[in-house]
């Protein structure tokens, strides 16, 4: 349950508090969904479980049926998730998914319909902008972002900014700069 308290730790540093933390439906499915991936993954006893999956079974159905969040308790999800707006979200069994990452509505990460198997490998810190689809057996690079509407298919590399259909990668990030004392090691080490 680490990861849980990793989430509402990520909401209050983005200025979510009291009240309206609680009552924020984005929680709500976070909440579900690292309830329904304990209970697959911790394995309690028999007393315990049960009763938890009846609850659990209820709470995914209002999920999925009224909020429109799909969060597969056999997903892999890190802690610190961020969901800004509830919605049409839907994450694959398979998928695996960093910390501190931002998932915006409208989000699929799944597998492909192309008869590649797997489904994606997100990073640490990555912003998944609105109406974006992330599918196959990619990996999304940590920091990296995705921009709205884009469907990404291949490989992203760290730091990393892609938009369109299919996603290309529109911006890099910037090369670390040489200290002026490297350089001058280099200038002098090749006389």
């Amino acid at each position: 349950m680490s990861n849980f308290s990793e989430d509402i730790a990520r909401y209050r540093s983005l200025g979510h508090k009291g009240r309206t933390l609680w009552l924020n439906p984005a929680i709500w499915a976070i909440t579900i969904y690292r309830l329904g991936n304990w209970l697959h993954t911790a394995n309690p006893s028999l007393l315990i479980r049960i009763p938890l999956k009846v609850v659990y079974l209820f709470a995914y159905m209002f999920s999925e049926v009224v909020m429109e969040m799909c969060l597969d308790p056999l997903a892999t999800i890190g802690g610190g998730l961020y969901i800004s707006h509830i919605g049409g979200i839907h994450i694959n069994p398979q998928a695996i998914i960093g910390t501190n990452c931002d998932i915006t509505h409208r989000v699929t990460i799944g597998a492909s319909a192309l008869g590649r198997q797997g489904a994606p490998i997100v990073g640490n810190g990555v912003y998944i902008g609105t109406g974006a689809t992330l599918v196959g057996k990619i990996k999304v690079g940590n920091g990296a972002k995705i921009a709205a509407n884009t469907l990404v298919i291949t490989n992203v590399p760290d730091g990393a900014t892609v938009m369109g259909v299919p996603g290309r990668i529109i911006m890099r990030p910037p090369k670390p700069a040489q200290s002026p004392v490297a350089a001058v090691t280099e200038t002098t080490d090749a006389k």
